[in-house]
């Protein structure tokens, strides 16, 4: 579906319905990388490391050589005298063949996760990974956003946050994936938006059945199947019917829902803005004063942030109706037209 597999050294967003397969098709990813034997980290921010390590070997994969950066509520101190478990909060990383059991912390104070705090520590170990052994991290697994969304940017402007932590993580030059889903169904999140490319999990009843699917939604610098295709998770993890379809009947598009839509819809805007930008630079070349184009460009952006996708759509092609004015040779200008009849000396 992806022909050929993921660019390298770009983030990615695995999205989709709790029980989809997320966090099994980003590990697959991360395994696959274990066994070419390159460095891979995992970081955990939603699932306890012992639980993760447990529910995985399932599918027999060994993960004691991943480093995981654990950002997860831990057992900070238990007093038999008190029903009551004190649980706080700290970032710790490590290789997965040293997670036993529950982590239990001896800090008296938890350290607030946060995007910030996040990021300090993948810098710090991704530079202590490059010193100990002269070579760089290739491959991580970010599951999931979602919960640094929902815990630790409350109050703040998240877009602005997540458009740095998207930033970092591209100059990182690992192949990132991050797990992330819709907080709000009427915007566009910021790192679906920001992504190189994102693919969506779907899991519907079909009787008493549940069935699964998934779609590329998008994937910059390569062509991909637009096609949803059938998926099975089994004792070797996620398999994908490659040739498999969807009959896309009722019951089916009643389960994906507009956000599906609106996520298609999104993409073709996001292309038309690409392809304006490239014009706009053609403009530049060419002498054109652009600076007016560039800030429609970037307001159209904001507008599909913003779920106004229709808007945003008319903005683009207003501007790129202008520029193509512009740069259209000037053989094919239209005539002036003819001087009035007393002008001429009729």
């Amino acid at each position: 579906m992806l022909r050929g597999g993921l660019i390298p050294r770009r983030p990615y967003v695995i999205s989709g319905a709790s029980g989809t397969g997320k966090t099994i098709l980003a590990m697959q990813f991360i395994v696959d990388g274990l066994k070419r034997g390159e460095p891979c980290m995992w970081v955990s921010l939603d699932e306890p490391p012992n639980e993760l390590k447990a529910n995985m070997a399932t599918f027999g994969w060994n993960l004691d050589h991943l480093k995981i950066l654990d950002a997860t509520p831990d057992i900070r101190m238990h007093k038999r005298t008190r029903s009551v478990i004190d649980v706080g909060t700290t970032l710790d990383v490590r290789d997965m063949e040293e997670v036993k059991g529950i982590r239990v912390s001896q800090q008296l104070r938890s350290m607030e996760v946060s995007i910030h705090s996040v990021q300090k520590m993948l810098k710090q170990e991704f530079f202590q990974h490059r010193e100990r052994t002269k070579e760089n991290y290739q491959r991580m697994a970010i599951d999931s956003l979602t919960a640094l969304k929902m815990f630790s940017l409350v109050g703040v402007d998240s877009r602005i946050m997540i458009q740095s932590f998207m930033r970092f993580l591209s100059e990182l030059e690992a192949t990132c994936i991050i797990v992330s889903e819709h907080l709000d169904t009427s915007v566009i999140e910021t790192e679906f938006f920001l992504a190189r490319g994102k693919m969506r999990l779907h899991k519907w009843l079909d009787g008493s059945s549940i069935r699964r699917a998934i779609s590329i939604e998008k994937m910059r610098g390569s062509g991909f199947d637009d096609k949803m295709r059938p998926l099975t998770i089994g004792p070797n993890g996620v398999t994908v019917d490659p040739s498999g379809r969807v009959p896309l009947n009722t019951t089916v598009v009643h389960a994906l829902g507009s956000q599906f839509l609106k996520t298609r819809i999104a993409e073709q805007v996001t292309v038309s803005i690409e392809k304006a930008f490239e014009m706009a630079e053609q403009c530049r070349h060419q002498g054109h004063d652009i600076s007016h184009v560039q800030m429609d460009l970037t307001r159209a952006m904001l507008m599909i942030q913003m779920g106004q996708l229709h808007d945003a759509m008319d903005m683009v092609e207003r501007v790129r109706l202008g520029m193509e004015l512009l740069l259209k040779p000037k053989s094919e200008a239209p005539l002036p037209p003819p001087p009035p009849e007393e002008a001429r000396g009729i």
